[in-house]
């Protein structure tokens, strides 16, 4: 086969790369989406029409942290910072682009909110400023090498950026990082890198919030702008290396910085820990709880059995809705799962399950709704459409629903009958207003509900049904935030959790008296989920605790009524513990009025004028055939995903026309399906043909949509229609004409039109080895390709091919594999492009869940037979049992740039039948039918991972015998599309 020049590079052009738009979170473009723009100053303002208003609020927040972060950081901008709003996901989240010219994508009107954080700050101003400090941060330490400062050093280290962000904008509390840091220091787990817990993501923030505000007030805040300021040279280019700007500012490395703050904190934390309770100090029952991380727990109203919304493992981060009896079998099953929301109720007789589930609904947003599972029919009913609606309660009868929903960013709270589907709404907040944790008091026919009001105040208030009174319970309680109330069984009183201490602990509240007692003091906090009645085994009433005091798992607890928590007064010396006070020169408040004079300038959003530059390079290369040049690429995007640009190639200066190659990409994501234009002359996806390995080229141009489908809202499943129609020159690389073997007919060049038609429906749960061995999912592939001798073209054909496969457990985490395929052939396609059987296994290599460089081949193998066959009909299947042997090799090469990961062994069949052959002649129809073993193994090329195995087979008639064997190397996906 002709060596293949280094150009064959061009086919690793991230043609991807589109930037981040909303649009890479919720998968969906929002062509109804009518944007606006309002300017200030400083910024310029995008947001959907619909939300007019919200600029006057972003305005005067953003020209706050503006003024504020240019003279704590001391930067400044010569072109307008970008905001693009939206809310058309109920995603409590934002982030920033590290640009030249940086945006912020932030998305708004998000009740869970008010769950996620702490503090009196409202959503909009948590947000904006954090990603606007982030903002400062990569203008801070920009160089003149942009994306090449990646190659030269680390100038954004994700904890140092987060920690950053969070002192220049936010107080140290217990959302943003107490709780998480002193479990961590406790539990002597301070690595966040490790894939064991959720937790680690929030201690990673934490490590950085922490260590931010400890380095200020040991060097000071001008040793933090220093530091940002420091850069390195290569050549003529300046970069900000992390840590050489560390040790150059402070005399020390950073790993010398990381123990002394580590020992400081853990004085802080240990010393605290002495005088509050330990997990073991809880005195209650321990509950054998399934999952690995608990979100919410309800017993059944008899006790019998209860209700569990847990995560299975990290490793396996499926959230799951269980039912567990509460018994010595401790037998449990699986409701639901998906995206289900903490809030979960019994019905009064037991029988039905509420809770609120994220689902695609209108437009394709990702959108809070109530659902109800009924357990004696097995089935889950959805009761709300597009609602924005948690926390479902029943009231005593059971025949009505309370529930809070939001609508552009007010949370109010509805009465839903059951039976005829009428909404009432029950209370009439307005403005930016929050409702969280609804308990429904049936003894006293009262509702009890945390409230985040519009002036940024945490309450618990208690709702009369029958006048619509309003009483707020810890209206003496100054700045509290008390939360998730559980109601005893006489009514009487509310346990409820509360993050006063900056870490949750659990107190309860007398309705008659009026008077609030600490129930918890535990160091490592704990939560309460439901206060259960008396009972024969339990004389007691009871109150379900979550606490636990180990990072990688949390542990439920039922504890007594009369339980009496632990303290001992401990003095910390002010010297360890006055980092959490420490906050930078100069403060953004925590409220900022709306101001509508900062806006100068309105007008319709111009996409194309917002089009980005994102990162270009050049480098020169050397080929495996002696040629050389230049490769480079560049990319360009808008930040709401609308367009994106990509461009890549190389020239070769050996021979110009031959050896240089190029693609040109345009993304349009303007209408609901995404658009991709490509003209291209580049080395097209190789494959096995005949003897040797066929690289064609390809000159052309294509025009491919992709339309994802959401008629069915299942977990985990994603549904796509694919078009693809293409004008396309193909012309081998080398004609191969298998000298010495005639039965392979010499491939050929050709100009091609073709139309693809293609439905891909794939359900795949998360598995943090999905890659070499899923544990479950299936797939379904149909697709339809025709070409037409058309605009000058020379082909006529028509293909059709229908796969799909199947994955089942079986012991343990071993698993069959099942996967079928059919094919069929019209026409007078290239010769290269037949159906049947190869002599060798053609590379699939996926790659951001799609074959973009080897894409699903045209033809398989039966693996034992190392003879080529075609025809017009192919039927081909193949079982697999397959058993993991080893987690990882824990092999690193050339600086951990190769690695090599997990291992499994594999024992399979596969067999197949060739109808209407036309490779060798002489047959109708050729049946194959081998078998073996193989071992497959992960493998990881910097970014890039991908599975390659060993296996050695045979045909099951010669199985045994004295045959020769079929020993094999591929490069295979665990799943074929």
């Amino acid at each position: 086969m002709r060596k293949i020049s280094g150009t064959v590079l061009i086919l690793m052009i991230p043609i991807l790369l589109y930037g981040q738009g909303f649009n890479s979170a919720n998968g969906r473009n929002h062509p109804e989406l009518k944007w606006m723009v309002a300017e200030t100053p400083h910024f310029v303002i995008m947001y959907p029409r619909h939300l007019e208003g919200i600029e006057h609020e972003a305005a005067a927040i953003a020209e706050e942290t503006y003024e504020v972060l240019s003279e704590n950081l001391e930067v400044s901008f010569n072109k307008k910072i970008r905001i693009y709003l939206s809310d058309e996901d109920e995603i409590a989240n934002g982030f920033a682009v590290p640009l030249k010219y940086a945006y912020t994508d932030i998305w708004v009107n998000v009740n869970e909110y008010a769950e996620v954080f702490t503090g009196r700050e409202k959503w909009l101003r948590k947000v904006i400023a954090h990603e606007l400090a982030h903002i400062f941060h990569f203008e801070a330490v920009r160089g003149n090498s942009g994306f090449l400062a990646l190659l030269f050093g680390n100038p954004l280290p994700r904890f140092w950026t987060e920690g950053l962000a969070q002192y220049q904008t936010e107080e140290w509390d217990a959302q943003r990082g107490d709780r998480w840091l002193r479990l961590a220091v406790f539990d002597d787990k301070m690595n966040y890198l490790e894939n064991s817990t959720p937790i680690n993501r929030r201690l990673q923030y934490a490590v950085g919030n922490s260590q931010l505000r400890y380095f200020a007030e040991t060097y000071g805040d001008s040793s933090l702008t220093e530091l940002l300021q420091y850069r390195d040279r290569f050549l003529a280019f300046k970069y900000h290396d992390f840590e050489p700007a560390f040790n150059s500012v402070i005399g020390k490395s950073y790993a010398d910085f990381y123990d002394e703050w580590r020992k400081h904190v853990n004085i802080y934390y240990n010393t605290l820990a002495a005088g509050m309770g330990r997990e073991d100090s809880l005195e209650g029952e321990k509950v054998n709880s399934p999952g690995q991380f608990l979100y919410d727990v309800k017993f059944s109203p008899d006790q019998s059995r209860f209700a569990t919304i847990s995560l299975t493992s990290l490793k396996r981060p499926v959230r799951r809705l269980y039912v567990t009896q509460n018994d010595s079998t401790h037998e449990t099953e699986i409701l639901s799962e998906g995206p289900i929301q903490p809030g979960l109720d019994w019905s009064p007789e037991g029988t039905k399950l509420a809770y609120a589930k994220k689902t695609r609904e209108k437009h394709g947003s990702l959108i809070n709704d109530i659902f109800i599972y009924d357990l004696g029919q097995r089935k889950e009913r959805q009761i709300t459409q597009n609602r924005r609606a948690r926390f479902p309660v029943f009231s005593n009868t059971g025949d009505t629903l309370a529930y809070i929903a939001e609508k552009s960013g007010t949370a109010n709270i509805y009465l839903r009958r059951l039976a005829g589907g009428e909404e009432q709404r029950v209370t009439s907040y307005t403005g930016d207003t929050q409702l969280l944790n609804l308990a429904w008091n049936g003894q006293r026919n009262s509702l009890i509900y945390h409230l985040f009001d519009d002036e940024g105040n945490r309450h618990l208030v208690l709702l009369k049904l029958e006048t619509g009174e309003k009483q707020i319970l810890d209206i003496d309680e100054a700045e509290v935030d008390n939360r998730m109330p559980v109601i005893s069984a006489t009514g009487r009183y509310i346990a409820f959790t509360s993050l006063r201490d900056n870490v949750p602990n659990v107190f309860v509240h007398d309705l008659n008296s009026g008077t609030t007692r600490r129930f918890t003091n535990q160091f490592a906090g704990a939560e309460a989920y439901q206060w259960l009645g008396k009972t024969e085994e339990h004389p007691h009433e009871r109150i379900i605790l979550k606490a636990s005091e180990d990072k990688d798992r949390e542990h439920l607890y039922s504890v007594s009524e009369d339980y009496s928590f632990i303290t001992s007064a401990q003095t910390i010396p002010e010297k360890y513990s006055s980092w959490i006070e420490k906050s930078p020169p100069k403060i953004i408040p925590s409220v900022v009025e709306p101001d509508s004079s900062l806006v100068n300038k309105r007008y319709n959003y111009r996409s194309l004028s917002n089009l980005s530059h994102v990162a270009s390079f050049a480098l020169p290369y050397y080929g495996l055939n002696d040629s050389y040049g230049l490769f480079g690429t560049t990319a360009w995007t808008e930040p709401l995903g609308k367009h994106s640009l990509i461009a890549g190639g190389n020239l070769s200066f050996t021979d110009v026309e031959k050896d240089s190659y190029g693609v040109l990409t345009y993304i349009n994501n303007q209408l609901y399906p995404s658009l991709i234009f490509s003209a291209y002359k580049v080395p097209g996806s190789g494959r096995f043909y005949g003897d040797d390995y066929l690289f064609e080229e390809l000159t052309g141009g294509e025009v491919q949509i992709n339309w994802p489908i959401d008629w069915f809202d299942v977990p985990y499943r994603n549904d796509l229609i694919g078009i693809r129609l293409r004008h396309v020159l193909i012309r081998p690389l080398d004609a191969i004409d298998f000298p010495g073997n005639t039965i392979v007919p010499q491939s050929e060049k050709a100009r091609q039109t073709d139309l693809k038609l293609t439905w891909i429906t794939k359900k795949q749960r998360p598995y943090y080895n999905n890659l070499i061995h899923p544990l479950d999912g299936y797939g379904i592939k149909l697709s339809v390709m025709g070409a037409e001798k058309v605009l000058g073209s020379e082909t006529s054909f028509l293909t059709s091919d229908l796969s799909a496969y199947k994955i089942l457990s079986g012991f343990g985490l071993q698993r069959f594999y099942l996967y079928g395929r059919y094919q069929v052939q019209f026409g007078n396609p290239l010769p290269q492009d037949f159906i049947g059987f190869t002599r060798y296994s053609n590379i699939s290599w996926p790659i951001d869940d799609r074959n973009l460089v080897f894409p699903h081949s045209k033809a398989e193998r039966v693996r034992g037979y190392r003879s080529f066959v075609s025809g017009r009909q192919v039927a081909f299947g193949t079982i697999e049992y397959r058993m993991p042997v080893t987690p990882s090799l824990q092999t690193s090469i050339l600086g951990g740039f190769l690695e090599l990961g997990s291992t499994s062994l594999a024992v399979f069949m596969d067999g197949g039948v060739v109808w209407d052959v036309q490779i060798p002649v002489g047959k109708d129809s050729e049946q194959r039918l081998g078998t073996g073993v193989e071992i497959k193994n992960e493998i990881g090329l910097g970014p890039l991972k991908f599975v390659h195995s060993l296996g050695i087979a045979q045909p099951v008639g010669d199985l045994f015998a004295d045959g020769d064997y079929d020993l094999y190397y591929q490069i295979k996906a665990s799943v074929p599309f």
